[in-house]
């Protein structure tokens, strides 16, 4: 069992510690902190742990183990720092940073300590990504040529006013295309080129609340994604190869067509990513089998999206080196 702390406990923080928390022989939370312990007490309680406010008392305890680092997304790349620093492994939650320089820093300070730094993306772990992943290296659908990409939600309407979420400093142009661009970079590989254009039109914010992107692969593919924060829910990626196609919608629902055969279609049942998420995590923490998101690819990920706001404000593409 892998005792494991927790720095953030909103929304995102709780729905981690309840899908493991009295259920997991693999992990559980032992101590949170959080910059207003009192707004949590209760829910630590509950789930058996004390929260505090002090990061440095939370990493001095020998209890503890690893640390999942949550919270506001513009204080990520601090506290995943101060934990490596510690030499202790962490889980920090997407985006890992928001400049490509503090993902940097958080690599070289994971080789430095020795300390694994562990990408916190759920959706990496639902098993029609895992169909997906299944079927593009068993080179059913040949040679990959394009991927498409969407993100939309309503969210950006239930936002207020002091959210760190209206903060154009802490959500970059975009920022909803994580979701599948990390399946991208997965299967593609790293992204020479983005060309991105930003607007918002329906909540009048200071975020973008519509984004799209075209983006260019070393390899010679190409992609685009759609992340829009103001409409109705729409999930899919779909990956476009010489055999055929495959696409999931809804993180559950896959589908493949070939481009002789019949079209294959599973729906795959309710899953716990983020518990399968952590699990993983702690197999990884005590050596039992490699994290399976490469770090370079989770720096990557973050040079993308630095690149993808800095495109949107400049209005042209913007290179990767």
């Amino acid at each position: 069992m892998l005792n494991v702390g927790i720095i953030g406990l909103g929304g995102w923080g709780r729905k981690l510690v309840e899908s493991v928390q009295g259920t997991s022989d693999r992990i559980r939370f032992v101590a949170a902190v959080t910059a207003t312990p009192s707004k949590s007490e209760d829910f630590a309680a509950k789930h058996g742990f004390k929260v505090g406010s002090d990061l440095k008392a939370m990493l001095a305890d020998p209890k503890v183990e690893a640390v999942v680092s949550t919270g506001p997304a513009g204080l990520h790349a601090t506290h995943s720092l101060a934990v490596l620093t510690a030499g202790k492994p962490v889980l920090a939650v997407k985006p890992m940073a928001i400049k490509r320089a503090d993902a940097e820093a958080l690599r070289a300070a994971a080789i430095k300590h020795g300390a694994l730094l562990a990408l916190g993306y759920n959706r990496y772990f639902y098993p029609a990504i895992n169909e997906l992943r299944r079927r593009i290296k068993a080179g059913e659908l040949g040679t990959l040529l394009h991927a498409e990409g969407n993100f939309c939600v309503d969210r950006y309407f239930k936002l207020k006013t002091g959210d760190w979420k209206t903060e154009p400093e802490q959500v970059l142009s975009g920022a909803l295309a994580d979701h599948p661009l990390y399946a991208m970079i997965d299967s593609l590989g790293p992204i020479a080129m983005v060309d991105a254009h930003g607007s918002s039109r329906a909540t009048k914010g200071a975020i973008a609340d519509a984004t799209a992107v075209l983006l260019r692969f070393k390899s010679g593919a190409s992609g685009l994604l759609t992340a829009i924060g103001a409409t109705a829910t729409y999930e899919r990626i779909t990956f476009f190869g010489s055999k055929g196609w495959a696409e999931i919608r809804n993180s559950s629902q896959f589908e493949f067509q070939p481009v002789s055969g019949e079209a294959v279609k599973i729906d795959f049942p309710a899953f716990d990513a983020e518990k399968a998420e952590l699990e993983t995590f702690a197999a990884a923490v005590t050596g039992e089998k490699p994290f399976p998101v490469p770090m370079d690819d989770a720096v990557h990920g973050v040079t993308v999206l630095e690149a993808m706001n800095q495109s949107a404000k400049i209005g042209a593409p913007v290179k990767i080196d």
